[in-house]
């Protein structure tokens, strides 16, 4: 897989987490809770202490964190690489508390949190090939090399 469909599968996992978190967000600021169509863990865990840091939602904390994430697969090179990788190493370790504080703490597991987790653990992946592929987080990868080779074959 080339580092443009990288980028392209990296940016529609952010979609799938801006999906997954802006109903989460849109859920709490019109003062209900997510619907749980598995099990009825969702308002316990929204309820919940473990819901917010420093007053803020974590909702609303993903949603920011996909957007960083989308925004990383719209820049080639160096800074995007950097961008995913960080976003993606963040958001994963923070999902992973998340579950481990629904199972352990909470007692209730969240469907929705689960799928926001799954997506960044893919998201996590994809942003570790497209370091990988590049080799490191040097240059610019908005040329596949392949192509520029043969563009300037072609010229010459």
């Amino acid at each position: 897989m080339t580092l443009l469909r990288l980028r392209v599968v990296h940016g529609v996992l952010a979609l799938l987490g801006l999906g997954i978190t802006g109903y989460l967000s849109w859920a709490e600021l019109a003062g209900g809770s997510p619907t749980c169509v598995i099990g009825g863990g969702c308002a316990t865990v929204q309820s919940s202490d473990y819901a917010e840091i420093a007053g803020i939602s974590l909702s609303y904390l993903g949603f920011v964190t996909y957007a960083f994430m989308l925004i990383s697969a719209f820049l080639p090179g160096f800074p995007g690489r950097l961008l995913g990788i960080i976003t993606s190493v963040g958001g994963l370790l923070f999902s992973l508390w998340l579950l481990f504080a629904e199972i352990f703490l909470i007692k209730a597991i969240c469907p929705w949190c689960v799928a926001s987790l799954v997506v960044m653990v893919l998201a996590f992946v994809v942003a570790v090939l497209r370091i990988w592929k590049a080799g490191d987080l040097g240059p610019d990868d908005a040329v596949p090399p392949g192509r520029a080779a043969r563009a300037g074959a072609a010229k010459g």
